[in-house]
């Protein structure tokens, strides 16, 4: 396995465990279409073929690998597929070649038992099982082989004792955990069966199906509250069918609505209150997070059309309709009014409160002594647009990031339940107003919500169509106010309607003609409007008034490039790096730099390095967005540079090769 192709590999093996095989299976042999001396894709390939029982598709796959590759694992399943197939002689004959390496030899001898079953040569079978299990005391493959044999026999106890072996060593096999599972049914003594199917997830977290017979398993024993638990990790990690919201709203049925405890707590109660519409992608990953931190769930539904409500109710919320009236405070003032607790914590369905920060939130609880009390959180807002003005760059502190980085924004969210404090404004609502109105201190706070609104495009692009309407609305009251201005500029913009942003910022300038921000925004328009001239001058007006200003250099490093200026666009980034050496944006135009310069060694060592760092998800999409970029700009040959380089790289999507035929053609 190299590196180019250990993240794909990573990324269908994710796909398999989470039940979407399909998905999983063309990822992989699109992979090898384009390149097809993948060895380890190939292998990986046949792994899940082959536990999917497709023997003779898997086969044809192998046919077309070096069998010295993997350690002999690629011979190993090729021998596994003759011998499901009952081409008992190529079995044989490979497991005798396996014998000779010693890794394989457990496996070998595993082999040769199954071919011996085939053949109805049960005794040699068993001795061929024993000593494969003897050799290697953990090979599943031999245990589940003496399991069957003992089930032949009706010997049902041998048989669940190594059926059970054979599960811990390959709980990830299809027809070994199926077997497992109706094994653990038959017999009966389903809370031991359960233990140990929790002690394989231990290793097997993200596995759909061993998570699912978990749930059943809790199910049958009426541990209803265990099974509710385990179905909303489940609706997060592998999304819901009808079936398992069916099952799951019977139980929360039973088990009612979250509620405020009757004895008080250590910093007291909690609320969380929420509006929602049409949430289902995401509420439930956002329920599942604070969950551990509030006694109560308020979700204010503003009008869904899809399972929204149902997965609120399953995860404890207690679920309110309000009608729509283009009025995000009234919404949100009505959420608080049905809050017990004796704190309201204020999020929406796509923000996260990580893992991480639970000490400190009840930290902060515990330590508040006086009434009423608010406090300031601030919020990550997760991105792919690495020149948005205050972006940050992801560095792993947190397991909840996402996106190349982050843009911070401001507000009370966490405040004692007090009638007085209510939202203000339509649009871009807040309960600072309120709070500065009863003369109520602000607290800062170290805890942070974790927003991946903007890494959503259709639901951004609704959520952000409704801030634009109102935006237009409270411009129309407010021509001159920059701040109305600034809102309606910025939600343009994310619409893509890229002119009418530019002439609102030109008007935002009239008014702070000191703003670099302003001029950055306006350079980043003009790039999105592929005018790279207006482009450059705007980044520099924008040095100009805050030479410091890493996103005016990077819009303009970029702007160079795209002119054919290549030598002062890769300077300046040179430069950046040095100013700001964790800026991973600059560093991958840098290496974008680098290819158009024809520096292979260069980018391939800022690659490698970008590879292990968060962008390593998101690269391949990077260089044939830049290509566009390049193409736009008719720098044709530029762009076929990159396109050639990332998919020497490795890290090609499907429309890359798409778009180098088309370079090609117009060369």
């Amino acid at each position: 396995m190299t590196q180019f192709t250990a993240p794909l590999i990573s990324r269908a093996d994710l796909l398999y465990a989470k039940g979407r095989c399909d998905e999983a299976v063309d990822l992989l042999t699109d992979s090898l279409a384009r390149n097809p001396s993948q060895g380890s894709v190939v292998t990986r390939l046949a792994e899940f073929l082959i536990d999917s029982g497709w023997h003779a598709r898997a086969l044809e796959f192998l046919k077309n690998i070096n069998t010295d590759e993997n350690d002999g694992r690629a011979l190993l399943l090729r021998g596994l597929c003759h011998e499901a197939l009952q081409n008992f002689v190529c079995a044989e004959d490979i497991a005798d070649q396996l014998l000779a390496q010693e890794r394989q030899r457990p496996n070998a001898l595993a082999l040769k038992a199954r071919i011996a079953v085939g053949t109805q040569a049960n005794d040699k079978a068993e001795r061929l099982f024993q000593e494969a299990i003897e050799c290697d005391p953990g090979c599943g493959m031999a245990w589940y082989g003496r399991a069957c044999l003992r089930r032949q026999q009706g010997e049902l106890h041998a048989y669940h004792t190594f059926i059970k072996k054979a599960f811990l060593a390959l709980p990830q096999s299809k027809e070994i955990s199926i077997a497992f599972h109706e094994n653990g049914l038959a017999i009966g003594d389903l809370q031991q069966v359960e233990s140990v199917f929790r002690e394989a997830l231990a290793g097997e977290l993200m596995d759909r199906r061993l998570r699912f017979f978990l749930i059943d398993l809790l199910l049958r024993q009426s541990k209803n509250a265990e099974a509710v638990t385990e179905i909303e990790s489940a609706i997060v990690d592998f999304g819901a069918d009808e079936r398992m919201l069916a099952a799951a709203l019977n139980i929360r049925t039973r088990l009612g609505p979250m509620s405020i405890p009757t004895q008080p707590k250590p910093g007291g109660s909690v609320s969380l209150c929420m509006i929602v519409k049409n949430e289902q992608s995401h509420l439930a990953r956002c329920l599942r997070s604070v969950k551990p931190l509030v006694d109560e769930m308020i979700v204010v539904d503003t009008g869904s059309s899809d399972r929204t409500q149902d997965i609120a109710k399953i995860f404890g919320a207690k679920v309110f309709e309000f009608p729509w009236n283009s009025d995000f405070s009234k919404a949100r003032n009505f959420s608080l009014s049905k809050a017990a607790g004796n704190w309201i914590l204020v999020l929406d369905a796509d923000e996260t409160i990580s893992v991480k920060d639970y000490e400190e939130f009840r930290r902060i609880l515990k330590l508040s002594q006086s009434r009423p009390d608010a406090y300031r959180i601030q919020t990550r807002n997760y991105s792919n647009q690495a020149n948005t003005v205050g972006f940050n760059t992801n560095r792993g502190a947190f397991p909840d990031e996402m996106g190349l980085g982050w843009s911070p924004s401001d507000k009370v969210r966490l405040f004692t339940n007090d009638p007085r404090i209510r939202f203000a404004h339509p649009v871009h609502e807040l309960v600072e107003p309120s709070l500065q109105m009863l003369k109520i201190h602000v607290r800062p706070c170290s805890v942070v919500v974790h927003h991946y609104g903007t890494l959503q495009n259709d639901k951004t692009l609704e959520k952000t169509k409704t801030y634009s309407d109102l935006g237009r609305k409270k411009l129309k009251k407010d021509r001159n106010s920059p701040t109305a201005i600034r809102e309606h500029a910025i939600q343009s913009a994310r619409l893509g309607k890229h002119s009418e942003a530019l002439d609102l910022w030109r008007r935002f300038i009239r008014l702070q003609p000191r703003s670099a921000e302003a001029y950055v925004n306006m350079g980043t328009a003009c790039w999105d409007l592929e005018r790279y001239a207006e482009a450059a001058s705007f980044a520099e007006k924008a040095l100009r008034l805050d030479p410091l200003l890493k996103e005016a250099k990077f819009n303009l490093a970029i702007s160079l490039l795209l002119m054919g200026r290549g030598g002062e666009g890769k300077s300046l980034l040179e430069r950046l790096i040095d100013e700001q050496p964790d800026y991973t944006a600059a560093q991958f135009m840098l290496c974008v730099a680098h290819i158009c310069m024809q520096e292979r060694v260069q980018a391939e060592n800022l690659f490698r390095k970008l590879r292990s760092l968060p962008i390593g998800d998101y690269i391949g999409e990077s260089f044939l967005d830049i290509s566009k970029r390049f193409i736009s700009a008719s720098r044709i040959d530029d762009a076929g540079r990159i396109l050639n380089t990332a998919l020497s790289f490795g890290c090609e999507t499907p429309a890359m090769r798409v778009l180098l035929e088309d370079c090609k053609a117009v060369a």
